[in-house]
């Protein structure tokens, strides 16, 4: 039977790296597994990412309450294809899935509760686990500079300032919405201290999932 696991968190937690470097260690140790007891890994495009390119945004300060409900179809209508495949033996990864509703939130947008109801019945069919990467929005900042300070070359000098102050308020506002989701969603959970070195990071995400998942194991 498939399994899916949400690996979340703020921006630059390294989720992104902790869902290829997961992919790349799997693949590695595959042919250890019996040919019937080997799950596939599958990593997912982050739905945010896909409408983000879509729409030629620089950025998720950019993006406005129809690209968000386009962000939540394209996660309810991939879900249901994950469903759909009952003889698979699959791990999905996602990064963010039910977690872009702190997103929306962030962007104004609460009359969120029916996504909430709609990703969580999903979620629960397909078993689902998460991995919440934290980082605090200072070390988020951090990290995201180099990206925003590069994206300025698209706008007027005289914007960047505020651009920048945009990029900022942003993170502070997503943080505390996104850790309350995290406590809020029923489902298997841990947390991971993302300010931690990398490799020690890839380490406890690693643990973590022999407990959430029998595929690790």
């Amino acid at each position: 039977m498939n399994e899916f696991i949400i690996i979340a968190g703020p921006q630059a937690a390294g989720k992104s790296t902790v869902i290829q470097r997961l992919t790349e260690q799997y693949q590695n140790i595959r042919p250890l597994f019996p040919r019937n007891k080997s799950p596939l890994l599958f990593p997912l495009q982050e739905s945010r990412q896909i409408v983000v390119h879509t729409h030629a945004l620089l950025g998720g300060i950019f993006m406005t309450a129809e690209h968000e409900e386009e962000v939540v179809r394209c996660d309810l209508s991939r879900m249901d294809a994950v469903l759909s495949r009952k003889g698979d033996r699959a791990v999905y990864l996602d990064e963010c899935n039910i977690f872009t509703i702190a997103h929306a939130a962030a962007h104004g947008i609460h009359d969120t509760k029916s996504h909430y109801d709609e990703y969580m019945m999903r979620l629960k069919l397909a078993r689902a686990k998460v991995v919440f990467i934290n980082v605090p929005p200072g070390e988020s900042w951090l990290r995201r500079l180099p990206k925003y300070e590069q994206r300025l070359i698209y706008f007027p000098r005289r914007q960047h300032g505020a651009i920048m102050r945009r990029y900022r308020a942003y993170l502070e506002r997503l943080h505390p919405l996104l850790v309350g989701l995290y406590h809020r969603v029923e489902l298997s959970k841990e947390e991971i201290d993302g300010c931690l070195p990398e490799d020690t990071v890839m380490r406890e995400v690693c643990e973590a999932l022999t407990r959430l998942s029998s595929a690790f194991r």
